[in-house]
């Protein structure tokens, strides 16, 4: 026989769960009622959460903002690359200085600049061409004119897709009267449409591969809407790759979702396939994944063979015609077909013998335990450094890298068991996302044993890793979806105590926090969009 206390703690846990479930199914209702709201303002937080951090951020960061800044006005003014770099025009660069803030690599100790300690865009002419000849800042200006003026801009080969989209938003900022520094800022307010609508369409995707599943309809687009990957506060090629290549995944999923032979679907994920190598070439494995998505299609489509192969070659045609003219361009103006040999160049890049490649330390658990942790932390919070220092926290970088490695490992664990009783959707995106994650981290180890660096400050011979999370960021939407899956598989254990929606609520508190804390000192910086804003001449 129970005693009395037996039984009534019984009943008050009973009551506990019940409340719990009761809770948990009112928020589900909630999130089914509500999703696309939810969605949007997600997608409106995330812009804004950008918006805020471009503005916050002084120019030309430490990751080649004003290389980028220089692609994009080659573009503007209709020039294509030619065979030979081009470097920076005097005038420009006399320009970008007066708005050059030392705070990314001078370390804190040595900012102090004697008497005129004040940015030289706050100087008038006349007090600025004295503080020059009193000597307060020349050896700086001397320096950095130098520096810049010498060095080829290695960008200028690269994919040309972002600089032209941003080449044309220059002109319109330029046709609206914006000039001088307020260029800089005007070109990163990409950042957050780009940003915005990848929370978006992130939330399209999931609705169509998982549309019984609140939690993920809402983790998805959460996780990615206060992610802090720091490459979108600045302008940079990366910043267009995760809505790219997430579009073509949202169509790559309607392809296969109807058997109404959506070959429309096809074309247009196809068409974004390409889209996505021109901004940047690690898009590439996108190509993997359509042509998993060419053979599921294919299989169910119902239409006769011959319509069959004309739709596929079409779609192929649709990934590769851009890209190939491109690269034929390159063999044609520049003598190769990626375009990289003058980077490498200016970079002192040679390519090692293949002999050479066993001997890299990525062949070692230590070197191969650094590369990987790097990349994960690099991935998550970006590269930024002020007064040369990382801009990181310690505990959220571990958090980071310990929930990736036990979240992938319970992702793969359950899509394996679960794999024949999933729905033909769901298989794709599961097997795709790690299959692209996978093979983005590998193409990353493989340029480390591509290359010897030579006397380049990074990747470097002491270090002779590629750990750029940025290079790699068409993969946002898959890591995303694996995290998020996995994060629901490890919470539904203890749902009974512990709602997933709440873990998920304080996991988003916590990265939005940790990012605040970490980047709020840039808020005071004398040389960002506020101090120039306020600046009368």
């Amino acid at each position: 026989m129970q005693s009395s206390l037996e039984k009534e703690g019984i009943a008050q846990s009973t009551t506990t769960a019940t409340r719990i479930v009761s809770a948990e199914a009112g928020f589900d209702s909630f999130v089914r009622n509500h999703a696309a709201r939810i969605a949007v303002a997600l997608s409106i937080f995330a812009g804004l959460r950008i918006l805020l951090f471009c503005m916050a951020f002084p120019p030309t960061n430490g990751t080649d903002e004003k290389f980028h800044l220089m692609s994009i006005q080659m573009y503007s003014q209709g020039h294509l690359p030619g065979r030979d770099l081009p470097r920076m025009d005097p005038a420009f660069a006399k320009t970008l200085l007066l708005y050059w803030s030392p705070e990314y690599g001078m370390r804190d100790m040595g900012m102090n600049r004697g008497v005129d300690s004040q940015p030289l865009f706050w100087l008038t002419p006349q007090e600025r061409k004295s503080s020059l000849a009193n000597g307060s800042y020349q050896q700086e200006v001397d320096v950095w004119l130098l520096a810049h003026l010498q060095r080829a801009n290695y960008h200028a080969h690269s994919p040309p897709l972002y600089y032209m989209v941003a080449g044309i938003w220059y002109d319109v900022g330029r046709a609206l009267g914006v000039g001088d520094w307020a260029q800089v800022y005007w070109v990163r307010l990409l950042n957050p449409i780009f940003y915005g609508l990848l929370v978006w369409v992130s939330y399209r995707f999931v609705c169509k591969v998982y549309p019984e599943s609140e939690f993920l309809c809402l983790a998805v687009p959460g996780l990615l809407a206060v992610f802090p990957q720091d490459v979108f506060f600045g302008m940079s090629r990366d910043v267009l790759s995760p809505v790219v290549s997430t579009g073509a995944l949202l169509f790559m999923a309607d392809a296969i979702t109807h058997k109404n032979a959506q070959y429309r679907s096809l074309l247009l994920a196809s068409f974004l396939v390409g889209l996505a190598f021109l901004v940047e070439v690690s898009n590439f494995v996108l190509y993997g994944a359509l042509a998993v998505c060419f053979w599921m299609w294919a299989r169910d489509s119902g239409m006769p063979r011959r319509r069959e192969i004309l739709v596929v070659a079409g779609s192929a045609l649709g990934a590769l015609a851009l890209p190939l003219l491109w690269m034929w361009r390159n063999f044609v103006v520049i003598g190769d077909f990626t375009a990289s040999r003058a980077k490498m160049r200016v970079l002192g890049w040679t390519v090692k013998p293949a002999t050479a490649f066993f001997h890299h330390p990525l062949f070692s658990w230590h070197g191969l335990s650094y590369f990987l942790l790097q990349l994960t932390r690099s991935f998550w919070r970006g590269e930024y450094v002020w007064h040369a220092m990382p801009m990181r926290s310690a505990g959220a970088d571990w958090l980071y890298v310990l929930s990736t490695v036990l979240l992938v490992l319970v992702f793969v664990a359950g899509l394996l068991r679960q794999w024949k009783n999933l729905p033909r959707v769901e298989r794709f995106a599961g097997s795709q996302s790690l299959f692209l994650v996978a093979v983005s981290v590998l193409f990353l180890a493989l340029l480390s044993l591509l290359f010897d660096f030579h006397d380049c400050p990074y990747p470097s011979r002491v270090s002779p890793f590629f750990v750029s999370g940025r290079l790699i960021s068409g993969t946002l939407l898959p890591f995303a979806l694996i995290y998020a899956s996995g994060l629901e598989m490890v919470t539904h254990r203890f749902r009974k105590w512990v709602p997933p929606s709440a873990v998920l609520a304080c996991l988003m508190l916590f990265i939005t926090v940790s990012e605040f804390r970490v980047r709020s000192v840039v808020f005071s910086s004398p040389y960002n969009f506020f101090a120039l804003s306020g600046w009368r001449r």
